[in-house]
Order: C-alpha cells, then sequence, then structure tokens
C-alpha cells in the first residue's frame, strides 16, 4: 500500500465546550493516522503518486525513491491530500530527508514544509472547507532552510547557518501550550544523526495550524523560473494526535471517465494520471455481473494524452450497468490495484422527458464546485453536456506552459484539466457526456482556426496570433486536447484530418430517442482579419 505507518485511535483529553464534543462524536473518535511517503516504492515518472497534489504538476516527479522540485522558482508545493492538520487540539510531527541543489546560495530561498494552509477567501478558515481548494491556492505557515543554510518558522530565522552540501533530515514538531502552539524546528545531519541546529517559536495562533500540508520550494527571482532543479526530498513522515488522515482522499491513478451510449456502441474514455511509464501497466473495464465483477477488455495508456479507451459494438443492456476501471501497477514491492467506480445508464428511450445538464465557461472561483455537483444531483440529469471553456489559462495559478516542449505544455494542460476533473467528475460518473472545447480550452482568447492550420507565432502568442488564424499551439498538442474530452463522443462523421493533420470529433448522438448534432464549428471559422478590408 502507499500509505504505511500505525493507525491508533486515542480519546483527546482536554477540556472542550459541548458544541466541540458534539462535533467530536459525530466525527467519530479522532484519529492519529501516520504517513510515509514510500517513494522509493515508485518509478521513475513525472507523477508523485495517488496521495499527492504537486502545483504544478510538471514541476514535481519521481527519481531513483526522491521526489525532485524540476524547476528553482517561486512558491512550489507539493501537498498530503490523504493527512491535514485538524482542527483539534493535539500535537504532531512533520519529518523530511532534503538534499538542496548546488549553486543555491546565491538565490533567496528556502524548501520545507508549509503547514495550516488554507485558501484565502475560505469562507471558514479556522477549519478549511475543503482539502482540495487549499491543495491548489493554499497559504499557510512555512517552515524549513534556507538557501545561505539558515533554519526559519515564518519571518523568524536562526542566527547561524548550517552547511547545505549534504543531505539534512528536517523536523518540525507542534506542540499545544496553554490556547497557543509552540514549534521547534531541527536539523540533523542524515550521516550520522548528529543535531545540525534548532529554531522554536511560541505562540503561534491555532488557526495557523490547521489546514493542509506539503513541502514547499520557494526561490523567487525576477528572471522567473529556471530548469534547474531546487531540492530533492524522500521519506517524508507525518504523525500526531493533531493529524486526521482519509484514505479515501486520493486523486489516481484513474482520475475520471467520460462515456457515451450511442445506437449500441459504447465508448468509454478514462483519464489517467501521468504513470504510463510504470514497466507492465495495465487497464481493464469491468462490470458487474452477480456479485463479482467481469473484465471485458484490457489496454493500456496513451502515452500523450495519459487517456485510455474502451469500445463496445453491441451494447444490448437495458438497464443500468455497475462499472469500474481496474489499474494494476507493478510496483517494487508487488503489484498494486486501483478502481474507479461509475455506472452505464441504460439508454432512457422510454422517458417523457430528457433532462440535460449544461455547462461551458466554468472558472475557477468555485473550485471544487461543491454545491453545483450537488444541486445538479437533485435534478437527475439524463446526460451532461460540457460545451466549452472547461477551464480558463489561469486555472491553478502560474499561467501557462506555452513552449514547443510537448511534454511540458502537455503536463501544464494536464493540470488545468485534472483539475476540472476534480470538480465534475460525479456529474459525469454515471451518465453519458458530451464534451466541446473552445478557445480557452487550447490556450486561446479566441481562436479562428481556419482548418487546422497554424498559427503565426512569430511576434509571440498575443492576440495578434490568434488573430492571424489557426492554432498557436503544437498540432499534436491539439490532438491531445480533443482525445481527452472528445474520444468517447460517437464515430465522428468523417473523420479526415484537417491541416496538420488535427483531428476533427464533429458527429451525431442518437440517445433517448433524440438526435444530437455535435458541431465543432470553431476550426473552420476564418479569421477576420484575413477577410475584412483594412
Amino acid at each position: 500500500m502507499l500509505l504505511g505507518g500505525s493507525i491508533s485511535l486515542p480519546f483527546l483529553k482536554f477540556n472542550k465546550s459541548s458544541s466541540i464534543e458534539k462535533a467530536e462524536q459525530d466525527r467519530g473518535q479522532a484519529l492519529s493516522e501516520s504517513m510515509h511517503s514510500n517513494w522509493s516504492e515508485w518509478p521513475d515518472m513525472p507523477w508523485v503518486g495517488p496521495a499527492f497534489w504537486g502545483n504544478r504538476l510538471q514541476d514535481w516527479r519521481l527519481i531513483d525513491g526522491n521526489v525532485e522540485c524540476a524547476v528553482t522558482a517561486s512558491n512550489r508545493s507539493l501537498y498530503s491530500l490523504t493527512h491535514q492538520l485538524d482542527r483539534y487540539k493535539g500535537d504532531f510531527k512533520i519529518s523530511v530527508q532534503v538534499n538542496l541543489s548546488k549553486g543555491l546560495g546565491s538565490r533567496n530561498g528556502y524548501v520545507g514544509f508549509r503547514i495550516g494552509a488554507k485558501a484565502k477567501d475560505d469562507p471558514c478558515p479556522v477549519t478549511f472547507e475543503d482539502y482540495r481548494r487549499a491543495a491548489i491556492y493554499g497559504e499557510g505557515l512555512d517552515a524549513g532552510i534556507s538557501s545561505d543554510g539558515r533554519l526559519m518558522i515564518g519571518e523568524e530565522k536562526s542566527n547561524r547557518s548550517v552547511a547545505t552540501n549534504s543531505a539534512i533530515h528536517l523536523q518540525l514538531k507542534g506542540e499545544a501550550v496553554a490556547r497557543a502552539y509552540r514549534l521547534v524546528l531541527t536539523a540533523f545531519d542524515t550521516a550520522g544523526g548528529k543535531r545540525l541546529d534548532r529554531l522554536t517559536v511560541q505562540e503561534i495562533p491555532p488557526g495557523n495550524v490547521a489546514g493542509n500540508i506539503a513541502l514547499v520550494s520557494h526561490f523567487p527571482s525576477e528572471g522567473g523560473a529556471s530548469g534547474t532543479p531546487s531540492a530533492r526530498f524522500s521519506d517524508w513522515r507525518i504523525s500526531g494526535t493533531k493529524i486526521s488522515g482519509n484514505p479515501d482522499q486520493t486523486y489516481g491513478p484513474v482520475l475520471f471517465s467520460q462515456y457515451t451510449l450511442n445506437q449500441g456502441v459504447l465508448k468509454v474514455t478514462a483519464q489517467l494520471a501521468p504513470m504510463e511509464t510504470i514497466s507492465g501497466h495495465g487497464i481493464s473495464f469491468q462490470i458487474r455481473e452477480g456479485k463479482s465483477w467481469k473484465t471485458l477488455r484490457e489496454t493500456t495508456v496513451h502515452p500523450l494524452a495519459r487517456t485510455a479507451h474502451f469500445r463496445f459494438e453491441k451494447w444490448s443492456y437495458d438497464r443500468d450497468i455497475p462499472y469500474r476501471l481496474r489499474v494494476e501497477l507493478p510496483l517494487k514491492s508487488g503489484t498494486n490495484e486501483y478502481f474507479y467506480k461509475g455506472t452505464i445508464a441504460a439508454d432512457p428511450v422510454g422517458e417523457d422527458r430528457l433532462k440535460a445538464a449544461v455547462f461551458s465557461c466554468n472558472q475557477e472561483h468555485g473550485f471544487p464546485d461543491t454545491e453545483v455537483v450537488k444541486n445538479v444531483a437533485k435534478h437527475r440529469p439524463h446526460m451532461a453536456m460540457f460545451l466549452g471553456d472547461q477551464f480558463y489559462e489561469s486555472f491553478g495559478g502560474f499561467g501557462v506552459e506555452r513552449s514547443h516542449n510537448l511534454e511540458m505544455a502537455t503536463l501544464d494542460y494536464l493540470r488545468k484539466w485534472y483539475q476540472f476533473g476534480w470538480s465534475y467528475r460525479d456529474i459525469f460518473r454515471d451518465i453519458p457526456s458530451v464534451f466541446i472545447p473552445d478557445d480557452h480550452d487550447v490556450f486561446h482568447g479566441n481562436i479562428w482556426g481556419e482548418g487546422g492550420k497554424a498559427a503565426d507565432v512569430s511576434q509571440g502568442f498575443g492576440s495578434e496570433s490568434q488573430d492571424s488564424g489557426g492554432y498557436k499551439m503544437l498540432p499534436e498538442w491539439v490532438d491531445m486536447v480533443q482525445r481527452t474530452q472528445t474520444s468517447h463522443l460517437p464515430d465522428p462523421y468523417d473523420p479526415t484530418p484537417v491541416k496538420q493533420d488535427i483531428g476533427v470529433y464533429y458527429t451525431d448522438w442518437i440517445y433517448g430517442g433524440i438526435s444530437f448534432a455535435i458541431i465543432e464549428d470553431r476550426k473552420f471559422k476564418t479569421a477576420p482579419a484575413n477577410v475584412l478590408p483594412v
């Protein structure tokens, strides 16, 4: 299993108001659950595992059993999804081994921990509203070691410097003292265990130690991000009576799935994390038959889009069919299994009314859009339609990766696409869905596709480029976007690619006795500047 360590169920031994006692009773016994990263189990890959979320996706990778922050840049963070600091009084300990890259002494920055992270606009900042929002937009208290070797907790720094040219074991302890917390940060030499330095800060408000926990690499620079890795981390551990653990809060390796059923043809696209380099991996589509699961098909992951595709020509079921996507990942100590469950709904051809949940222009302000998902479920729609701008370039911060490095640009897109799915996957988990990419889905403010030609980016990627007509991003990248959003649609009416060999997806879809036209007009429109007089 990914998560290691022991689980105990101690009662909290301090005075509580009646409201807190009731909250704890509702919550059940307070859990003290430890976490161990276990990254040595995983092969090298551009994904850190299902229990973590990296900002940005392309900035964190597994190498030789370590997690490397692949850039030297501002505010890079790697959050634990399964373990948080809860609002109850207790103690905690967080530790990690860190190797700083050489040559960082001239950079003003630090690596270490972020604790109590919450979104700035969280409506309930003490308890934090949702771990997902905090994992992307969280701000908290940072503690670690600076590039010049000084320990730091927030604005406080130690008076001495320790050598940073070898591995250092960082340990942060939080201890409840009266109505506040004392934080103790200690640096040890990993070779001999010798204590190198210690920094203690008193009177930390309890609200500052409730929220998400992350590793952080922060090296601000006027020159922007550097492609030089900042540090490697290993053996990350979290424990204590203040730690709340929930193994159901993982995300991946199957992130979500989409499907359509059209005249007996079922097409399913599974969106996966970047785990395609794991040798011997497999993904299968299974349906529930009685008390057991039957495998209908097996496949592997597309190396760029990180999707898996299933097609069934004669889907004749006239009832809802439970399905699951099963992923096998051979790791060093054995093969791990992961599952993602949903339902293939029966075609509602006999219904008096057909209900569709329709979405477009999804901004990030409400992420993770919990109230939208809950309220849509109350209407029990038969289908979901996402008609463009599933996300915007601003999603998750950091702008967009516009370089012609195909892999980096793809990971940047996937980060935003994964964030979208984190919000809405429970809407289209059990009903068919239609997706149509619009301009922002392909990193345009407006798009005039002109039959798939390449836009003129010689002067940059601004409005002049997009108004020249065509696509600014690489054609392989555009196809990757379409694969993630439209490969589950019914087969294209005419699959002939357009310019640059970019694929098409326009088609019709018959569901519930109604024929729908799926139109991709943007791809064929001409830029006004090319046809109108100046």
